[in-house]
């Protein structure tokens, strides 16, 4: 049973101050241009499967310690409500595995290295870039084929960046420009002082098989023996910023963190190959000490607003506290700010996913689920919505922790729920916006899921605009378990890509997500899932404004037309719907006058039935009417 824990109060914060931060300007070197079309050679790659855990192999242990510790029954359980039937479910489109060419042109599942490290992208145009772990590849959904060219369809980071094949690539990060229509490739070399490196890729048109500009970053920023380890990715109109975490090599856990970093980059210089002016933030800290895993908040539509980041106490067995961070560059003075912010609802390291050959005797074996840490977090208005993954008071299964930070008052204010069930663990969501209307909260998380009884797959659940959720979707059912490793040990993560698809406009798409996960398939391989995903509006209600619909029904090879007014300048946009709110295609959109105006729909392709117009205009309008087809 799928169940819902939510708590009415509102938490007060812990005011926040301007915290001490060093700041240093850096010169990103220009490695040069990749050429998809002039690659040569083999794809070789030699690797670990025991590969490098998050923050190290120190934390490991201790998180391993942690995870034996836990104990469900400590969380609360007493405010939990069942799910409400408010919110409806979402709907499946188009899904894709992704896979690669043998030498006989056949395609054949990609099985990459551990763990998959899942980042996805899709443009306007509907080119889907993709990585998996190493691994670098392209898709026209529209054409229904490969995008690069290459033999395999596949490209290798280590080609990406020029290196050898001696050296280790890994953690890829993609996010989509919608204002430049470009794309973004971050991944990471190495995980020790000497040679760590951030490889930053900036596509030089919308098309991934044109040249890429590639910058180096030094993941040892301040030369003091420091590794860059688990980055994330967001867009402001202006830069790309980047995060990481310095690793001290070779110490105990509880000194071999050395703080969260934030990378501030020209995105627009790097989309035409210029300097990107990099500036780097470093020893940021809260009551003086460092604060952890600074994950940056994307806007909604993949350009943030300001530069904000959340963190939170992510190896607790149970904590409330989440760290809102705020970045203000000036020409003559920067201030970074960190906000405690108390929840009302904890979270904590959640256990492990368990799978058909998982020792549940032992905590620190099935997928692994790492820790609290946030996963996903967006911003819209005056809120933001984020995701993590967490232990919580109804069974020693892994669920979703789903903030809601309100930022409409003087003090922002975070209000948790969790998101689980009886029997699957969850592992690594994340979250995008699906609203139709600019004033909705509505969106979409997508995750991992695994049982002893289902294996590994795909699934996602909507958040309704009441801030109930729906009965989850399964986007994919793995056809085995995952087993890589000779021990109980499986990596499942350790990102889990999500993005809203945009219009030729650069505008969101209404109700269309893009997301990529993890599943199990045989021979007990782990796999990637590609899929487009719909949430379905139930919010919007049928409202004539003075306007005509004619005729009605329509029959086949008519015309429909819809009258409405309009009572200033301004941009107009149709999008179509089923009745069911499911979306079906963006319309028309013109600058229109003020005063009568009207859309032609020709319903001539769709099946009979009842569909939904909705009209929006940038200065506020809005019409929403039905069309009937005979």
């Amino acid at each position: 049973m799928r169940r819902l824990i939510y708590l009415s109060l509102l938490a007060l914060p812990i005011l926040g101050t301007a915290q001490s931060f060093n700041q240093k300007h850096v010169q990103a070197t220009y490695v040069g241009t990749f050429d998809p079309s002039a690659a040569q050679g083999v794809i070789s790659q030699i690797y670990s499967t025991a590969a490098p855990s998050p923050d190290g192999e120190s934390y490991k242990s201790h998180l391993m310690e942690v995870k034996k510790a836990q104990n469900w029954r400590k969380f609360p359980q007493s405010s939990q409500s069942f799910k409400t039937n408010s919110t409806v479910a979402p709907s499946m489109g188009i899904r894709e595995s992704i896979y690669r060419y043998t030498p006989t042109g056949m395609p054949f599942p990609v099985t990459a290295g551990i763990p998959n490290d899942n980042a996805m992208a899709i443009s306007k145009d509907g080119i889907l870039v993709a990585a998996i772990n190493s691994n670098f590849w392209a898709y026209d959904i529209h054409k229904e084929e490969l995008a690069l060219p290459t033999v395999t369809g596949l490209y290798s980071l280590q080609q990406i960046a020029s290196g050898s094949v001696t050296e280790n690539y890994y953690d890829p990060k993609l996010i989509y420009d919608p204002t430049m229509d470009r794309f973004v490739l971050v991944f990471l070399k190495d995980n020790d002082a000497a040679n760590s490196k951030i490889i930053v890729c900036f596509s030089s048109s919308s098309d991934p098989a044109d040249p890429w500009y590639v910058y180096r970053l030094d993941g040892n920023p301040l030369n003091n023996n420091r590794w860059t380890d688990f980055p994330a990715i967001a867009l402001s109109e202006t830069g790309l910023v980047i995060t990481g975490n310095l690793i001290i090599p070779g110490v105990s856990w509880q000194v071999g963190f050395d703080g969260s970093v934030i990378w501030h980059l020209d995105k627009t210089a790097g989309f035409a190959g210029g300097d990107v002016g990099a500036t780097v933030y470093t020893q940021i800290k809260h009551n003086g000490k460092l604060v952890r895993n600074l994950h940056p908040i994307r806007g909604h539509d993949n350009i943030s607003d300001r530069l904000q980041f959340l963190s939170n106490r992510n190896f607790d067995d149970q904590n409330d506290t989440i760290f809102f961070v705020t970045l203000e560059e000036g020409s003559t003075d920067t201030t970074i700010q960190v906000d405690a912010l108390v929840s009302n609802m904890p979270y904590g390291v959640p256990p492990n996913g368990k799978q058909a050959d998982t020792d549940l005797t032992d905590p620190t074996s099935g997928l692994q689920t790492n820790d609290g840490r946030v996963l996903g977090a967006i911003q819209k208005d005056d809120w933001i919505q984020f995701v993590s993954t967490t232990a919580h008071g109804n069974g020693p299964t892994a669920g979703i922790y789903h903030g809601f930070i309100d930022l409409s008052g003087s003090d922002p204010k975070v209000t948790g729920r969790v998101f689980w069930d009886d029997e699957r663990d969850y592992g690594y969501p994340n979250i995008a916006w699906t609203g139709v209307h600019t004033s909705q909260i509505q969106c979409l998380i997508g995750y991992n899921f695994t049982s002893v009884q289902d294996n590994p797959g795909v699934g996602a659940v909507q958040l309704g605009n009441d801030t109930t959720f729906s009965d989850p979707i399964d986007i994919i059912n793995g056809t085995c378990y995952v087993d890589r490793h000779s021990d109980g040990y499986e990596r499942w993560g350790d990102y889990f890509a999500i993005q809203p698809m945009f219009d030729q406009s650069g505008n969101i798409v209404p109700s269309e997500i893009w997301l990529s996960g993890y599943y199990g398939d045989g021979p007990n391989q782990n796999r990637t899932v590609v899929a487009q995903v719909f949430g379905n509006d139930t919010t919007v209600t049928l409202h004539a404004d003075g306007g005509k619909v004619y005729p009605v029904p329509a029959a086949d090879g008519t015309m429909v037309h819809v009258e409405f007014n309009l009572d200033t300048d301004q941009f107009v946009q149709g999008h179509l719907y089923f009745s069911n709110g499911q979306y079906v295609q963006a319309l028309a959109g013109k600058n229109i006058p003020a005063g009568p105006a009207e859309i032609m729909v020709d319903l001539a392709s769709l099946a009979q039935g009842t569909y939904i117009l909705k009209l929006l205009g940038d200065g506020g309008f809005e019409k929403v009417v039905k069309l009937v087809k005979h």
